[in-house]
Order: structure tokens, then sequence, then C-alpha cells
């Protein structure tokens, strides 16, 4: 399990800086310029981490959740993941979440 610290100074060294205009007062957006891509923007909830939403052009773009708390939208992560190491595996294309939602 990483800190929200550790978590964002990894994001910065992925080439994410932390966005001038949040998307809402209750997260930390994080936004990340890409000649590709576009721009991709982070966010993560203040005060826990049983969600994170990425916006962009990318493959890993959607609203991510952690298995068993009760959302009825978006990607399923393992309830047993680090969701912040989730977020930073998706964002280096280190890893791959096959999509499915729920019934």
């Amino acid at each position: 399990m990483i800190s929200r610290r550790q978590y964002f100074a990894r994001m910065k060294k992925l080439g994410f800086s932390k966005s001038s205009i949040q998307m809402t007062r209750m997260g930390l957006t994080y936004v990340k310029e890409d000649k590709e891509c576009g721009r991709v923007t982070v966010t993560v909830p203040k005060g826990h981490e049983k969600t994170f939403t990425i916006l962009g052009s990318v493959p890993y773009s959607g609203i991510y959740f952690q298995e068993g708390n009760g959302m009825q939208w978006g990607d399923i992560v393992p309830a047993d993941w680090c969701m912040l190491e989730t977020c930073l595996g998706l964002c280096s294309g280190e890893l791959i979440i096959e999509r499915k939602q729920l019934d």
C-alpha cells in the first residue's frame, strides 16, 4: 500500500502535474498533455481511495471503483488491489484491466 504523497510523486514522474482547474473540490485532479492522446486527466477523491476517474482519449479512460463498494457503474477493480497503485499502473501502461460491467 502506498501513501497519497507517494502516489502523487509517482504521478509527477509519469509527466502529470496538478491541474490549475479542479473538476471538484472533493478530489485532486492531475493532468498530462500528450502529443498522441491530447489531454489526460486523473481525479482521485479526497479522503478515500475506493474510486478514481481517468478522462482522455486513452484506452484506459473511465471510472474505476473497488469491487464491493456498492457503485453501479464503471470498471471494477478487485477488492484486494490497491487503488492508487492500480491507477499508476494504468497511467504508465504497465497494467491493463479487462473491462467488465456490473449486471
